[in-house]
């Protein structure tokens, strides 16, 4: 299924073949996209915004290529011989090309549709891991999740045709869903543990290791039993993880059940890095699916100790997300240019809960580190909203909404202290079952990924 209409963005580029990926049914639902050149693409500068420049009847950017050399789009297969389907972009069109499958050496995996208790939903053909973050890129390196071995695979990225498997790594913890990853920081060590680097004499002082890279932190987030994160240093010039000196962190969950797999509309759903190099858990419901669909949902934030990159229980912040009759299942989030988090809900519209019809909402949330404050929210008149990504060159905000096979837009306006956001188009773009997105790094195209499974 191919669908591309015009927008503000240049073009909005939607389906990776469906005829390519070998199921829809175990497909899942994640894309990642990786720029490699000797130039850096040119800065975007944000536009103020009008009402419908975030939808179909939007301006239209001027076709022109960017400055990377090459450009790939990854997605995974998540069947039980796990493979990433690579595909080749083009800069200047935006087109892919099918290049290859390539094993992760790992299998993939589905959740689990029941509850344990009195709730059978069937399994989640759609988004077997319903999550976001489950293949990430990071410098010139491809991480996945492999849910059915527990395990992390790595790659390195050679050019838009070709990727080399370095290793698989445990993941520490039950059916891993969601990878993030923070840029590393240049650290001066005496001990010379924490980055590759060469020794250097300073005059009238002890011999001092001088960084020649900086080492990213990865974290895995495990939706199987209690649910669990575990971290990791990524050593960039090899794409290999080394763990990090901690036992896994469980998450706040209880006794979760069923535990392994988990139940998918209850399960832990994302992971990321915030802007000040926190972490941040979204959980649907907390304590799993023997709450659902009454319970809460949360944001959990975890401090992060910038020495080491480990982190705790004891400093985790954790606030509650509940809709009017239920939770509003808070499922993916992104982050805006002044740090504010956005989230969605598959079901956090007023007068909205699980299972309700044209209940996805979208919140924004400012002081996410310390304090999270709800500052405003919308909703997108839409089933099933569970991704979503802002495009910081038009402070366009994008949905999919699964259920009802449609892409939603809004408008983030910044006024001064004051952050509103307005529905623009709550059906943008059509697309049969849409799931997980992404950006080009010229942000001039939108990629989305359906299951086609309806």
């Amino acid at each position: 299924l191919y669908f591309s209409r015009p927008t503000y963005l240049e073009i909005m580029k939607f389906a990776i073949a469906a005829a390519v990926i070998a199921s829809a049914v175990l497909t899942e639902a994640r894309l990642s996209m990786q720029s490699v050149g000797t130039k850096t693409p040119k800065s975007s500068k944000r536009s103020k915004g009008k009402s419908g420049k975030c939808g179909k009847s939007g301006k239209v950017f001027n076709s022109q290529c960017d400055d990377a050399d090459y450009s790939s789009v990854y997605t995974m297969t998540n069947q039980p011989i796990n493979e990433i389907v690579v595909y080749s972009r083009n800069t200047c069109d935006g087109t892919l090309t099918f290049v290859a499958t390539v094993a992760t050496s790992g299998e993939g995996s589905i959740l689990s549709g029941s509850n344990g208790v009195d709730i059978d939903l069937g399994r989640p053909v759609d988004d077997p891991l319903a999550s976001t973050g489950s293949i990430i890129t990071a410098s010139d390196c491809l991480l996945a999740v492999n849910a059915g071995s527990d395990d992390i695979s790595t790659f390195h990225i050679v050019s838009p045709a070709e990727i080399e498997l370095v290793d698989t790594y445990s993941s520490d913890g039950d059916f891993p869903v969601s990878l993030a990853e923070r840029e590393g920081m240049f650290h001066l060590s005496l001990e010379c543990i924490y980055l590759s680097c060469y020794r250097v004499h300073v005059p009238n002082s002890l011999i001092v290791c001088v960084p020649c890279y900086p080492i990213g932190l990865v974290y895995v987030l495990n939706a199987g039993e209690n649910g669990s994160m575990q971290g990791f240093h990524l050593t960039p010039e090899t794409c290999e993880l080394t763990p990090i000196d901690q036992d896994p962190i469980e998450l706040d969950q209880g006794n979760v059940t069923p535990s392994d797999p988990a139940f998918f509309p209850a399960s832990p759903a994302q992971i990321g890095f915030t802007p000040e190099g926190n972490i941040v858990v979204t959980i649907k419901v907390n304590g799993g699916g023997q709450n659902f669909p009454s319970g809460e949902g949360s944001l959990n934030v975890y401090s992060i100790n910038p020495e080491n990159g480990t982190t705790t229980n004891e400093f985790l912040t954790q606030t509650n997300v509940n809709g009017t009759s239920g939770s509003s299942v808070p499922f993916s989030f992104d982050f805006d240019d002044k740090g504010n988090l956005l989230l969605v809900e598959a079901f956090g519209a007023s007068g909205g809960g699980p299972g309700h019809p044209n209940a996805g909402a979208v919140s924004v949330n400012a002081d996410i580190d310390s304090a999270p404050m709800d500052v405003t929210a919308d909703n997108t008149t839409q089933t099933t909203s569970c991704w979503i990504i802002y495009n910081p060159k038009n402070s366009c905000v994008y949905t999919t909404n699964n259920g009802g096979s449609s892409i939603s837009a809004f408008l983030l306006k910044k006024k001064k202290k004051k952050v509103e956001l307005e529905l623009i188009d709550a059906v943008a773009a059509t697309l049969n079952n849409p799931l997980d997105m992404a950006l080009s790094h010229d942000y001039k195209y939108l990629y989305a990924l359906a299951s086609g499974h309806h």
